[in-house]
């Protein structure tokens, strides 16, 4: 019995010992729950204000013109000399390219010869004129007489006093008479055509030596106003015919700034142009600033999402504006309209900044007006409905950022404090 009892007692030993466990995990007093905090993302916070400003653009654009004035040779000649290189500032009247002229001095005395021909050939005329009107009454005289010697030659006949020899040589008299009468008034008759055909040459001959004597004029080129060189086609000892283009100048009142606006700000900037009220531009080239002004839009567009605009300038050496050179500038609206400004960091997309409203994300669609500095710091100016003066936008980039989202505001800002 013994025996057996020495085997039962360490399997009763583990049972009890089992049981005991189970008996005070059943009995112990439960643990309240953790609750697992959610992670909140630390976000600097700018505290909204409501204002009129006037927003800016960036554009980018070309300093281009419109109106390039080309210097064209007027006759065939060769190039003497050319005084003057592409760059170069040029005053109105100065000479800029010399050609050999004896080509244009050649027709210039060809047509006035043919003009001095003409009025020899008008002055007889005339006196060719004043003379047949003086041999008509002799003419219309000598057929009177004609014609009674005739008369009398017959009488004559019939009584056997002359022979009828005499009376045709009477007849043939009268008619060579006559004939010589009906050409002086024939030619007296056709004076005026005859005189019209020739002023008419003269006329004619007199606008050609005109034009001769402007093509001599011509050989030497010189600038038709105060500009610069933008390029020379042509160098010393070259052959250039009639129209030939020599060189082109730009008037640096006529540089513009070529500029494509975005669709989104084109009816604006129309209305505007309507009402008179002027648009600026300014721009940095090289260092110095200059300033436009719309002018005008271009008639069609080639792009969907954009127009060209044409800027004049108004203030700034125009003279050291390089064509050709794209720049980037910014177009200021002068419109006053309630806004509200974000750091470019609180921008998201096009149209969405995050309101911070009980610790949590809330997305918000917006309109965008254009570009603000505020206190030196770059943003942007939008419009919604949804804040009101005091609201907390996120204003730092958090690649995070979803409706939502549980931040934690570690920055506070105000629009017009010093970020």
């Amino acid at each position: 019995m013994r025996h057996k009892l020495k085997y039962l007692i360490p399997p009763a030993l583990i049972i009890f010992a089992v049981l005991i466990f189970m008996l005070l995990k059943a009995t112990r007093p439960e643990a309240p729950p953790v609750e697992e905090e959610q992670r909140r993302w630390p976000v600097a916070a700018l505290n909204i204000q409501i204002e009129e400003l006037s927003p800016t653009i960036r554009l980018f654009g070309q300093i281009n013109t419109e109106a390039l004035t080309s210097i064209r040779a007027r006759s065939a000649g060769d190039i003497d000399q050319v005084m003057v290189q592409s760059g170069d500032s040029v005053d109105q009247g100065e000479l800029l390219i010399q050609i050999d002229p004896l080509d244009a001095q050649a027709e210039r005395d060809l047509k006035f010869a043919e003009r001095e021909d003409l009025l020899a050939q008008k002055s007889q005329r005339l006196a060719q004129f004043e003379s047949d009107k003086r041999s008509l009454t002799q003419d219309r005289e000598l057929v009177t007489l004609a014609e009674r010697q005739l008369e009398r030659n017959r009488q004559l006949a019939q009584s056997n006093r002359v022979s009828t020899r005499d009376v045709e040589i009477a007849e043939q008299a009268l008619r060579q008479q006559r004939l010589t009468l009906f050409q002086k008034e024939l030619a007296v008759e056709q004076h005026p055509s005859r005189l019209q055909q020739l002023e008419a040459s003269l006329k004619r001959v007199e606008s050609q030596l005109q034009i001769a004597e402007r093509n001599l004029a011509a050989t030497q080129l010189t600038a038709p106003e105060a500009g610069r060189v933008v390029e020379v086609m042509v160098a010393q000892g070259d052959r250039v015919s009639a129209n030939t283009v020599m060189a082109t100048l730009v008037v640096p009142s006529r540089i513009e700034l070529m500029a494509t606006l975005p669709l989104r700000y084109v009816a604006k900037a129309r209305s505007l142009l309507a009402d008179n009220t002027p648009i600026t531009v300014e721009a940095l080239v090289d260092g110095v600033s200059y300033q436009f002004e719309l002018d005008r839009f271009a008639a069609q567009t080639d792009r969907s999402a954009s127009m060209t605009g044409y800027f004049r300038l108004t203030s700034g050496d125009a003279t050291q504006l390089p064509l050709g050179r794209f720049i980037e500038a910014r177009m200021s609206l002068p419109t006053l309209e309630p806004s509200i400004w974000i750091p470019t960091s609180a921008l998201y997309g096009r149209d969405r900044i995050y309101q911070i409203d009980n610790e949590r994300l809330h997305a918000i669609t917006v309109n965008l007006l254009g570009e603000y500095e505020q206190q030196g710091r770059p943003g942007f100016l939008v419009q919604t409905d949804q804040l009101k003066d005091g609201d907390q936008v996120l204003a730092n980039r958090l690649p995070q950022a979803v409706e939502g989202l549980a931040v934690e505001v570690i920055d506070e800002y105000s629009a017009g404090s010093d970020l």
